[in-house]
């Protein structure tokens, strides 16, 4: 009995590693805002106050069809467009809504190492304006609504 105990136990732990592996290739360098919260919970939590923390629920309230439209979708998840980026919401649902590494860029590196230089410490307007574009938001003011995008706290 203790034997099959003992294989059981190391046949989960394979299988957990597995899948943690399986995780990694999948996501390649984008973590999910999950892997920020340890360090930067009040920016989270800040953030998920946010229409960026909503994002995507947004689009479907703007219609059903507008969730499986790339170009209304990309500006709605993390990095679509890029490997290990947002796929669909069966396969890479963690990476919905406008998270930390849309703005920051790919964090796995700066999860790993902690060290500030491994990430875009303060993203410019270039970066918003990717979605922010004039025909989009022709009303968008980075100076202003730049300080918001961590909650108003």
């Amino acid at each position: 009995m203790n034997r099959l105990l003992l294989f059981l136990a190391a046949a989960c732990f394979v299988v957990s590693f597995m899948a943690a592996a399986a995780r990694a290739d999948l996501f390649g360098d984008y973590v999910g805002y999950m892997a920020c919260q340890d360090c930067h919970a009040d920016k989270v939590e800040g953030w998920k106050t946010t229409p960026h923390g909503n994002a995507f629920a947004d689009l479907k309230q703007q219609g059903e069809e507008k969730q499986s439209v790339p170009g209304c979708v990309k500006c709605h998840v993390v990095a679509m467009d890029a490997d290990g980026g947002f796929i669909d919401m069966d396969l890479t649902p963690e990476l919905k809504d406008v998270q930390c590494e849309s703005c920051h860029g790919p964090g796995r590196a700066h999860v790993e190492s902690q060290n500030p230089k491994d990430i875009v410490g303060h993203p410019d307007e270039a970066v918003c304006r990717t979605c922010h574009t004039e025909g989009q938001d022709k009303n968008f003011d980075y100076k202003v609504k730049s300080r918001f995008v961590h909650g108003t706290k």
